[in-house]
């Protein structure tokens, strides 16, 4: 079994070297696409170039969903039935679960996997006193409910991904089980003025998605740690289940699973 990962990055500068560091550790092979990086963020992943890091190309196409399709329609060629593909590694995402571990004990009559994102905050006692976090690894508060999004699927040959679509069609069998990780979304008020000022040109730019940070005030991006729940490692982790619930209903998975064990669905 091996594992691909899909990086699209853009203005990344702070964490990327990190992120493509950490999931070397469990993907096969990361391949990267930049999409109009400023900050020197292209730059750092062509040094950290390799056999497991891949950088792609630079694509300054305003973002859509399925810009990710166009790396896979490109290295599909690689993976073999059983395989997965982590269609889309976020550069502020770092796994709890070790999803090589994690990924050898789903069912093979199960296709995709979701997370379990645990979602850390800046607070305004980060910056008391002139201080602010050096890393994220100084942001210690977390929400107490996490929020789930598709990030596995196990590849099958002849699948068909188009960059007309956000992910591949016909993905499967939801497995029961959430891959735990954690999501840096905000790091310093610095990077939350480019994220937001990124998000503004992409919605610009006619993407109808990011209806979330946009807000100019980098005040409204800190929490109260009372509301939070503070990070002492993965063996204390504290959270309370998940936002927003998916799962698939008993019907549709049995016709799923007829669909995919027949190969109606290739």
């Amino acid at each position: 079994m091996k594992i691909f990962a899909i990086s699209v990055v853009k203005n990344e500068a702070d964490i990327v070297a990190k992120s493509l560091e950490e999931a070397s550790r469990w993907a096969d092979k990361i391949f990267v696409l930049d999409n109009g990086s400023t900050d020197g963020t292209w730059e750092i992943v062509q040094s950290l170039a390799s056999d497991q890091i891949v950088p792609y190309k630079q694509d300054s196409t305003p973002f859509y969903d399925g810009i990710r399709a166009q790396v896979f329609q490109a290295f599909q060629h690689l993976a073999a039935e059983g395989d997965w593909w982590c269609f889309r590694l976020d550069a502020d995402e770092f796994y709890i679960d070790d999803p090589k571990e994690f990924l050898k004990k789903v069912p093979k009559n199960h296709h995709f996997v979701v997370t379990d994102s645990v979602q850390f905050r800046l607070t305004k006692e980060d910056f008391a006193d002139g201080k602010s976090p050096q890393g994220i690894e100084d942001i210690r508060y977390h929400d107490k409910k996490t929020w789930s999004e598709t990030r596995f699927f196990r590849h099958r040959p002849g699948m068909e991904w188009t960059p007309a679509m956000e992910r591949p069609r016909h993905m499967g069998v939801l497995h029961s089980r959430r891959i735990k990780l954690r999501h840096y979304q905000f790091r310093s008020l610095d990077q939350i003025r480019k994220r937001v000022a990124v998000r503004a040109e992409a919605k610009k730019s006619g993407f109808a998605g990011f209806q979330y940070s946009v807000e100019e005030n980098v005040e409204a991006y800190l929490h109260d740690r009372k509301e939070l729940n503070y990070y002492d490692g993965p063996e204390n982790l504290r959270i309370e289940g998940p936002t927003n619930h998916l799962y698939q209903r008993w019907y549709d998975v049995l016709l799923k699973t007829i669909l995919h064990a027949t190969k109606i669905y290739k």
